[in-house]
């Protein structure tokens, strides 16, 4: 074997992300070999790669097995085989939630995998899912060595006030605090924002946008504020979650109309955000094709949502110097960073409408007080690095 890789799993509950980055004789990680996705994992199962010879072996691998668990397995299996001259040396998970305990990526072991177990119950809707997805690796590959990198790791910078909530301190002490997601988004986002703009701005507002959203203020590359909490569900209004809500409003649903919890659950994490206010779909470019006035009211909102939690954010910071989009709508909505920017413009930042509109690196006039960037997610990368790290 001349060569060596390291692979990462993305396991969420309808799809599953994949990548292979070589490793360099220094350990360095190298160029990315191959990406893809399954989406719509018990459906239909549409398939993703960036190589199109692999194309259709991969769609007969993935219509081979009927089980996600054994779908997730089997890929392993493949990845590891897809090139002779390349010797898989390791996988990286992504882990939505590791709690006060994993500030960083580590190996997988039991200890931490029963850990993780236990903080399943603030991340319902996706770190089971992660955790399926170690163990299934662990039965194709035994011999190969798993790594586990944490959503929440990147906000644990946090000065202490910021994690807080306003209750008593024995519960603080038991860990319910803010932490913050997407963490291996804006950790691709820190380290890439100089060679856009050629220097690395001291206050900047980062803005994941995609089916989840959040937002976080960085100082010096490093989080210390963000838009979520305890759970991926609170912050900004997204696909299909609430974002910030009034507690009493949960307290309502269950005490005065009886509804079950796992039917607020459900209502919360699956039929609110834009799919709730809408009616329609939870899907911003369905909304932004619509004539529907509802369609307007959702994305309305959820701008306006976006700018109100940013000006909250640049309270955190003193100020912003640069401004960040990323996530799938972040990337590729022009009408939605148009109308957040419009509500944020007052503090200075404004688009070149030519730049926003082609989706450019630099959506911002040239010599703009605040630059506005666009970034292009790449939290694999950052999993795949950290995974190397750890060989």
């Amino acid at each position: 074997m001349s060569r060596r890789a390291v692979a990462t799993f993305n396991v969420g509950s309808s799809s599953l992300k994949f990548s292979m980055f070589e490793i360099h004789a220094s350990g360095e990680l190298g160029g990315c070999l191959l990406r893809g996705a399954v989406r719509d994992i018990a459906g239909a199962r549409r398939v993703d790669i960036s190589d199109p010879s692999k194309l259709k072996p991969l769609q007969n691998v993935v219509n081979s097995v009927t089980e996600p668990r054994e779908l997730i397995s089997t890929l392993a299996k493949w990845l590891a085989r897809q090139d002779e001259d390349v010797q898989l040396s390791g996988i990286g998970h992504r882990i939505v939630h590791g709690g006060t305990e994993f500030e960083g990526p580590v190996p997988v072991s039991d200890a931490a995998l029963d850990r993780l177990q236990a903080l399943a119950i603030f991340a319902p809707a996706h770190q089971p899912h992660n955790l399926a997805g170690v163990q299934a690796v662990e039965d194709a590959l035994p011999d190969v060595r798993q790594t586990l990198s944490f959503d929440t790791a990147f906000h644990r910078t946090m000065p202490h006030i910021a994690e807080l909530y306003a209750l008593p301190r024995d519960l603080s002490a038991e860990g319910i605090l803010r932490f913050g997601f997407h963490g291996l988004s804006y950790a691709h986002i820190a380290e890439t924002i100089s060679s856009v703009l050629g220097t690395r701005p001291k206050r900047l507002l980062a803005l994941h946008l995609g089916s989840g959203a959040s937002a976080c203020a960085m100082i010096d590359g490093r989080s210390i504020a963000s838009s979520m909490g305890l759970t991926a569900l609170d912050g900004l209004p997204m696909a299909t979650r609430c974002g910030d809500l009034d507690p009493g409003v949960v307290l309502h649903l269950i005490k005065d109309r009886g509804m079950p919890v796992d039917e607020v659950s459900d209502l919360l994490y699956t039929k609110s955000g834009l799919l709730g206010v809408s009616g329609i779909s939870s899907d911003t470019r369905t909304l932004l094709e619509s004539a529907a006035p509802e369609a307007e009211e959702a994305i309305d909102l959820y701008c306006y949502r976006i700018a109100s939690q940013s000006g909250a954010l640049a309270v955190a910071m003193g100020g912003f110097d640069a401004i960040a989009f990323s996530g799938g709508v972040g990337e590729n909505a022009p009408e939605v960073r148009s109308r957040i920017i419009n509500h944020l413009s007052w503090m200075g930042p404004v688009l070149d409408t030519y730049s926003n509109a082609t989706n450019a690196a630099i959506l911002s006039p040239k010599n703009a007080p605040v630059p506005v960037v666009r970034i292009v997610a790449d939290e694999e990368r950052i999993i795949a690095r950290e995974c190397a790290s750890l060989l």
